[in-house]
């Protein structure tokens, strides 16, 4: 996992190709070998086309996608080193990774950040 987060510090928010969506899809990707996004990978350039994509093929969220095909946790004191977990910044869902107590997930403008893990709405095992 630290050379997963290592390999995307210096890299730029950019919708459908690294934002927070495509970061646990390539985290889910790099554990099971199935790309949860390629559906989506290179399709959108922003935020709001990425949100009309999903919601033609009947999605709420992009933490949506996951459901089907991840464990559902049973909440942020359980989570794991590794799971993915959906919180709320700035009235948006937002997806990122547990590693410690923290939640790691790719930020606009700010890249790679860190938030605590209690802020955690949803845990899903990969």
């Amino acid at each position: 996992m630290r050379q997963f987060l290592d390999a995307r510090r210096a890299v730029a928010f950019r919708p459908s190709l690294s934002d927070c969506a495509m970061f646990a899809a390539d985290w889910i990707a790099v554990l099971t070998g199935q790309d949860p996004a390629a559906r989506w990978r290179g399709r959108y350039r922003s935020i709001e086309e990425g949100r009309t994509l999903l919601a033609a093929d009947g999605f709420a969220s992009p933490a949506e996608v996951l459901a089907p095909i991840l464990l559902p946790g049973a909440g942020w004191m359980q989570a794991q080193t590794g799971d993915v977990a959906v919180l709320i910044e700035a009235g948006e869902e937002v997806m990122g990774i547990i590693g410690g107590g923290h939640i790691h997930a790719l930020r606009p403008g700010r890249g790679l950040g860190a938030a605590p893990l209690n802020r955690a709405i949803r845990i899903y095992r990969p």
